[in-house]
This record gives C-alpha cells, sequence and structure tokens, in this order.
C-alpha cells in the first residue's frame, strides 16, 4: 500500500472581514493525503471485427451479415460469456476520386471472466472475425471493495495527518473545515500477443496468449484543517 501527503499552509489573516470570517480564515492547512494499491485484472474484452469489401454494397454487407449471424450462432451456445454487437458501416471505396467498391463491417464485444474460455473461442471466431482489440479491467464489485478498503486506510491518514500538523505547530486542538474524497485507476500497458488472422485459420492454435495483469486503484482524500490554540 503506498501513500501521499501534501501540507499546504493557509494562515492568512483577512483583518478586513468581520470576527466570524477571521475565524474561519485563520490557521488553516490545505491536506491531500492518497492511498492506492494494485488489483489484479478479473474481466477481459475482445472486440472482433467483421469486414468484407465487394463491388457492390450490397455483396459486401451480405457477406459481413453471414459473418455475425454464423459468430452470434456460436456464441449462443457458450456460457459466462457476454456480447452484444456495435457499429455498424458501408463505406465507400475510392480510386481515382471514383466509387471502385464498397467496404461493409460491423463490431462485436465480448466480455468475460475466464480469460482461457475467452481466449479459446477468439481462435475459433478468429477464422471469420478479425481481432480489433483486446482488454482488462477490474470488475464492479471487485473495484468497489477495494475503493472501500482504500478509502478508510486514506482517511485514517488523513487524520493522521492532521494531527501531525497540530503537534508540529503547537496548537491545542484542530477540525476539519472540509474533507474530499475521490476514486480513480489507472492501468499499465496490456500485456499479451496474438497472431494474426491469416496465421490463426492456417493453424491449430486455440486464440491468442492473454495476460490480464493488473490496475491501479487509487482513492485521495483533500480538505482543510483549522488548528485551535487555547
Amino acid at each position: 500500500m503506498r501513500y501521499t501527503l501534501v501540507i499546504t499552509m493557509m494562515a492568512t489573516l483577512f483583518l478586513s472581514l468581520p470576527s466570524y470570517a477571521e475565524d474561519l480564515n485563520y490557521n488553516l492547512y490545505q491536506l491531500s493525503v492518497s492511498a492506492e494499491d494494485e488489483i489484479d485484472n478479473d474481466i477481459m474484452k475482445v472486440t472482433l471485427l467483421a469486414t468484407h469489401q465487394a463491388s457492390l454494397s450490397s455483396e459486401a454487407n451480405k457477406v459481413v451479415n453471414k459473418q455475425m449471424t454464423s459468430a452470434l450462432e456460436v456464441l449462443k451456445k457458450t456460457s459466462n460469456i457476454k456480447y452484444e454487437t456495435g457499429n455498424y458501416q458501408t463505406q465507400p471505396i475510392y480510386q481515382n476520386q471514383q466509387i471502385a467498391g464498397w467496404k461493409a463491417s460491423q463490431e462485436i464485444e465480448l466480455k468475460s471472466a475466464d480469460f482461457n474460455q475467452l481466449s479459446t473461442l477468439v481462435g475459433k471466431l478468429q477464422k471469420d472475425l478479425k481481432i480489433s482489440s483486446m482488454g482488462f479491467e477490474v470488475s464492479k464489485v471487485v473495484r468497489q471493495k477495494a475503493e472501500q478498503r482504500l478509502a478508510v486506510d486514506a482517511l485514517s491518514q488523513f487524520k493522521a495527518h492532521a494531527l501531525l500538523v497540530q503537534k508540529t505547530m503547537g496548537a491545542s486542538g484542530y477540525q476539519i473545515v472540509t474533507a474530499d474524497v475521490n476514486t480513480g485507476s489507472s492501468r499499465p500497458p496490456i500485456r499479451y500477443s496474438m497472431m494474426r488472422s491469416e496465421m490463426a485459420m492456417a493453424s491449430d492454435s486455440p486464440g491468442p496468449a492473454v495476460e490480464g495483469g493488473n490496475s491501479t486503484i487509487n482513492v485521495s482524500v483533500s480538505g482543510q484543517v483549522q488548528l485551535t490554540f487555547n
């Protein structure tokens, strides 16, 4: 678990303001603390693309529709894999500023917690479809648990540093004026290797080799504390 701390002193006394405003803006310290941890990615996402070029748009669409229908038939027989079709496009292909053909394409996104099953399935679907993108993420349930745990750690650190400022400055006490809790995450570059579609069609490989890696989940707490002196 890693923590970071930023302390900014705000001890400006505004003499022109009423006394209650002076009390509010006097002996203020800005604290910023964050706690983070690396969490294993437990969800794999793959976007596949059905695409075909032909002289007629109807022919290009016909082939893409056939490829996608075939893929959906395979997916309907599987379990533990979520999928949904996405962007469908038909675009002209120009040559010498004239339409020389048409290209049709459609995406389908697959998502699963079973990396091996999804990888094997992708290998089968690569006979007709191409891999457009592949990624990994932390599931919502796992993320929420990590964020709750880190929030407790960050808030504890915020209180500990507020107490440290109090003791260091010789104050008799402190009170929290504001406190904001924010969450975030980042992922390192995805580590995986995959074959081109042509290679997959010519081999008996079950699919791309994958490694989910991890994501860094962080929770930050920032706010103001006011020192009190007797």
